[in-house]
């Protein structure tokens, strides 16, 4: 009871002193923003003079960074407000009784064009704000209202395209999936290449330590803006040459992504709801074998493995499943079907989407909070995502040298997942003329689904009956986050020298459930695998501090200069449990704390796990611009991080950057339709850390032996004192050129980021050391390329403009050095299904390598072997020699209707020598591109396009699905395949496929036939939208009302032949980038929205 006093009185207290914020003061204190007319940015800078009813100047003060100002006024009849700014009408308001003012300046009629960039552009590099005019760095910015229409359930899927040299791919089409983000390339091997995220000019954590268990196991599937609404996004920022990531030190190496949420301004309370509402169809399936022709195709198959020697013909005794006969009712019914196993795991869904927010300030505060909630259907059965978020920003005034800001946000997430991952492709090659539900020997089915033990095509965990895995398979993520961040603003001297503090905590918790019933499965009900339950408890919990001194003289007319003196640190901890069991009495009790097997399968058991990293940094960054002409910057940072030896455990990062705007310089004329036209360069050095955080450290296992009752160690990592930083040196020129008072706009960077010192994991080194493996610093690795953006405004009118945005960049990855030490292979070529993957100096990270398909062998005579004039070669005897795979230790002889392989050394024989280059999975050109139509500022219909072109992916799905080697399913494309000789080419009909061969032969080795052209434009999305007119809205008590319609995902044109050409580059396994897994592809959706102001 003492302890629910004491909260309820905690409570009261902050109610209480919270008060002041929303009421009226009754001192003459004036305090406002001002903003341009334009685009409603804030003005940094303006000239606010004070003027007495006589018409005479008393006092005087200008806007801040934020265009934000508070001034002590007489409260005397007559007072007024005079603001100016150049290149901006002047702007008299009487003060009367007004102590908060919203005053929104319009540019003249007659002004120079360079006067409005100034005065209406600010860009924050997450520690200060900085006139864009004055950006020496190479940075994209984004207004989140340009994508306020689209239904995302995470911000970077609607970037998609949108900003030349970030590359956002999505890892699948499922609810809740994360998104592959690379800003300029891939930077690292086995470290992180993904971007940070900065929140509010806080980092974001988003990775997973190497050390830690998050429950998801795979970083592809940690979606990393999952937590953060699209609806409270005001604007991002992304930060790509080392000159403006610099400041951010190891944490910026791949590139900077800024958000910065909505923030109240002063005004009366203000209520907007959004509603979206959207169908979600999933894309159109693989067509695959009906009963009857994959019955015929097992059959064949089976008997040209029979004339081979290699097994007996098929039989009905043996397959029952395939012979279809009355007399044996079980098998007559239970395999008797034409299922189409896709399109019984898949299905329409709906997406809803509410957000509600409440802003407003006063004199003393202002304030914005927000409610969302997303439910979000999945295409397969089993696959929802839910999230509830909140966020409350709040800026208070305690008086006129400091100012308070208070974020909270808060994320619920509970994402229903199916148990594997494999559902969509197991019912891709499911057998066919399977009953989906069980039959009676009298012929009635049954409600059950028919699982059995085994079928022809296995057992558990390679089969299973789709459908029950995607209705019983269960997997559940469950996320509760939340980050709360503190901030005092001092202003020692107003205008010029302010000290920030920022106190940041980040608290996030997951649950995963999983639970495996007998009926996905089918097995006995003894066998772990049955009833097995999974739950896994993570925790993290990060806090960091940052200090800053932030400088900005008023210097004059010809120099502007900020300078910034910052302190952070951070201290990051995690830790993790989980526990498998398995043969619960029922499949009701799907905790694993109910009484079940917990022991006696490697699959069975508890583990634990805790992880923490500290690192502290200091930083001095600066800007300086003069005469408007000559721009100069530099920051140096020093960082210290615990995840690294003793001898590399701090390291220095400097760069420096210049612009020279030569539209300021005289020699260029009067050229009054040049809004601007400058130079930039920069240089910078950044460093990336490494993914674990003890790999510096000597670290021992334990095991389950005893000695005298005490369990035995034995070493696991050797204590590294030089692993040390990845270095990521990075180049940059570019130049922007406006024109036209901003009607086109064009940016043009070039750049090469080179990252040396290349961290590689588990590299071989003698059991003789008492280690297996070391983590090495072994190489450098390029990324250069350049990026190009365009904005225009071809039509401009009273009632009618027209924009489109276009930006295409292009970036090559190449391996520079290696050590002679690592493991440059992966992968077997001596079997099907399998690549080698090389790390290999001179190409890209993510090359495929393999054999190179010829055709099909159309007879016997086009077996023989030739040499390299195309002649026949014989032996000793006068006999011809045969093409053969793998001698002498294989030695397979091809076969009339065998797949053919180039023979690249003319030696008869397809083996390791034969393997070439195939491509890799970078590519060559990334872009977007669309028009925004508005009519008499009311309706605007806007559409983009998203392409990458110039990359391969690996189709393992067709694959799997031409393979003609098992027991799956096929795709329809297999009628096609060699059943009998032909004599030439011309008679074999277009796109034949090799002859059908089960469990033997060499049809399907990896090769370029399954190596594609990812390249494709997709149309994803086309929007309409309705202002309704404001004044007419005031008569229902409603300030806005706004309708849309959307489509999204439209269509994609593309020469691949699988279910999407979008496939991720990202994941923890650089040797399986750029393969596509069968998952499901994104949806094609529709939605209906309104925003409703009160």
């Amino acid at each position: 009871m003492m302890k629910n006093r004491k909260l309820y009185s905690i409570v009261l207290f902050l109610l209480v002193a919270l008060l002041p914020a929303f009421a009226q003061s009754n001192k003459v204190i004036v305090r406002g923003v001002v903003i341009d007319s334009y685009d409603n940015s804030p003005l940094p800078f303006v000239n606010i003079m004070e003027m007495d009813a006589d018409n005479r100047f008393i006092s005087g003060a200008q806007t801040d960074m934020n265009g934000e100002f508070s001034m002590q006024v007489s409260a005397k009849a007559g007072t007024k407000l005079v603001f100016t700014f150049i290149g901006f009408e002047k702007q008299v308001v009487p003060v009367d009784s007004k102590k908060e003012m919203r005053i929104v300046m319009r540019e003249e009629s007659k002004m120079l064009a360079d006067a409005t960039i100034t005065a209406s552009r600010i860009v924050n590099d997450g520690m200060m704000n900085i006139k864009e005019r004055n950006m020496t760095v190479a940075y994209s910015k984004i207004e989140t209202k340009e994508l306020e229409e689209l239904q995302v359930a995470s911000i970077d899927d609607a970037l998609q395209g949108r900003i030349a040299g970030v590359d956002i791919v999505a890892t699948s089409g499922e609810p809740g999936a994360g998104m592959s983000i690379r800003i300029r390339g891939t930077t690292s091997i086995n470290a992180s290449s993904d971007p940070l995220i900065v929140v509010d000019g806080i980092p974001y954590e988003t990775t997973i330590d190497a050390d830690f268990d998050f429950a998801t196991a795979d970083e592809e599937e940690y979606a990393a803006l999952l937590n953060v609404s699209p609806a409270d996004i005001e604007e991002i920022v992304v930060l790509k040459d080392a000159a403006a990531t610099a400041i951010w030190g190891s944490q910026g190496a791949n590139g900077v992504l800024q958000i910065k949420t909505k923030r109240g301004s002063i005004g009366s309370p203000k209520i907007t709801y959004t509603f979206k509402g959207t169908g979600v169809f999933p894309q159109e399936s693989i067509p695959t074998l009906n009963g009857d022709q994959y019955t015929t195709l097992i059959m064949e198959a089976k008997q040209n493995t029979a004339e081979a020697g290699i097994a007996n013909v098929m039989s009905p005794v043996d397959f029952p499943e395939f012979y279809y006969d009355p007399k044996n009712p079980y098998y007559y019914y239970n395999y008797g079907q034409n299922t189409d196993w896709a399109a019984l795991v898949q299905k329409n869904s709906f997406t809803q989407d509410h957000n509600v927010s409440l802003s407003g300030g006063g004199e003393k505060a202002r304030y914005r909070m927000s409610l969302g909630y997303l439910d979000q259907g999945g295409t397969v059965i089993g696959q929802n995502y839910n999230r509830i978020t909140a966020r409350m920003n709040l800026d208070y005034y305690v008086s006129d040298k400091i100012k308070v800001l208070t974020d909270i946000a808060y994320t619920y997430g509970d994402n229903a997942r199916n148990y594997t991952t494999t559902v969509l492709s197991s019912a891709y090659t499911k057998m066919p003329n399977m009953s989906l539900y069980e039959w009676t020997v009298d012929g009635q089915m049954m409600p059950s689904y028919f699982s059995p033990e085994e079928t022809p095509q296995g057992a558990w965990s390679k089969v299973y009956n789709p459908v029950a895995m995607a209705e019983h398979g269960k997997q559940r993520l469950l996320s509760e986050r939340i980050v709360p961040k503190l901030t005092m603003q001092y202003y020692i001297i107003p205008n010029q020298l302010t000290y920030q503090v920022d106190l940041a905590f980040d608290i996030n918790n997951t649950k995963t459930n999983k639970f495996l019933p007998q009926i996905a499965t089918g097995r006995p009900m003894y066998e772990t695998s049955v009833n097995q339950a999974y739950d896994s408890d993570s925790k993290s919990f990060t806090v960091q501090t940052y200090n800053k001194l932030i400088y900005t003289p008023n210097l004059g007319d010809d120099h502007d200069l900020t300078a910034m003196f910052a302190f952070n640190t951070r201290d990051a901890r995690s830790e993790s449990m989980n526990i498998t069991t398995a043969n619960s009495a029922s499949t009701s009790l799907t905790d694993p704390s109910t009484p079940s097997k917990l022991t006696g399968d490697n699959a069975l058991g508890i583990a634990s796990s805790s992880s923490q990293t500290r690192s502290f940094a200091g930083m001095f960054s600066l800007n300086y611009a003069l005469k408007d002409r000559y721009i100069f910057g530099t920051t140096v940072r020093q960082e210290g991080n615990s995840k690294f030896g003793a001898n590399y455990r701090y390291g220095i990062f400097p760069s420096i950057s210049g612009r020279w705007r030569l539209s300021s310089e005289e020699f260029m004329g009067n050229w009054e339709f040049l809004d601007d036209l400058s130079l930039r360069a920069s240089y910078g050095v950044n460093g990336n850390a490494v993914s674990g955080n003890y790999l510096a450290y000597s670290m021992y296992n334990t095991y389950a032996y005893q000695y005298m009752g005490m369990t035995g160690v034995s070493a696991n990592n050797m204590e590294l004192q030089n692993l040390r930083w990845e270095k990521v040196h990075q180049y940059n020129g570019g130049f922007k050129f406006a024109a036209f008072k901003n009607r086109i706009n064009i940016d043009f960077d070039i750049y090469r980021k080179r990252t040396e010192d290349l961290y590689f994991k588990n590299v071989t080194i003698p059991s003789s050391s008492g280690y297996n493996s070391i983590s090495m610093n072994v190489g450098t690795m390029d990324n250069q390329g350049w990026e190009l953006s365009v904005l225009t405004t071809p039509l401009k009118t009273k009632k009618w403009t027209m924009e489109m945005n276009m930006n295409i960049a292009r970036s090559v990855n190449i391996i520079r050095e290696l050590s002679p030490y690592i493991a440059m292979e992966s992968g077997v070529t001596t079997s099907n299904g399998n690549y080698l993957s090389v790390v290999q100096i001179g190409q890209p990270l993510g090359s495929f390598y393999g054999y190179r398909y010829a055709g099909v062998y159309l007879n016997e005579d086009e077996t023989i072997a030739r040499d390299a004039n195309g002649d026949k070669i014989y032996d000793v005897d006068g006999n011809p020699v045969y093409m053969r795979f793998g001698y002498p230790t294989i030695d397979y002889q091809f076969q009339a209707g065998d797949a053919k392989y180039e023979d690249i050394n003319k030696d008869g024989n397809i083996n390791y020598l034969d393997i070439v280059y195939l491509g890799d999975a970078n590519p060559l050109f990334t872009g977007g591109f669309g028009p925004t139509i508005r009519y008499n500022k009311q309706w605007t219909l806007s559409a983009y396009f998203y392409f990458r072109v110039g990359n391969e992916v690996v189709n393992k799905t067709k694959m799997d699905m031409e393979s003609m080697y098992s027991m799956n399913n096929q795709s329809t494309s297999v009628l096609r395949r060699w059943r009998h000789e032909y004599n030439s080419p011309e008679e074999a009909p277009a796109d034949l496929l090799p002859r059908a061969l089960f469990g033997y032969g060499y049809n399907w080795l990896g090769s370029d036939r399954y190596v594609e052209d990812g390249s494709f434009l997709r149309w994803k999305s086309l929007t309409l939208s309705y202002n309704f007119n404001k004044e007419k809205l005031k008569a229902l008590g409603l300030s806005d009302l706004k309708l849309h319609l959307t489509a999204q995902n439209i269509f994609v044109w593309t020469n691949y032949t699988g279910m999407d050409p979008e496939v991720s580059i990202g994941g923890s396994n650089i040797y399986l980038v750029g393969y596509d897994q069968t998952r499901a592809p994104k949806a094609k959706d529709v939605s209906l929205g309104m925003t409703i102001g009160f």
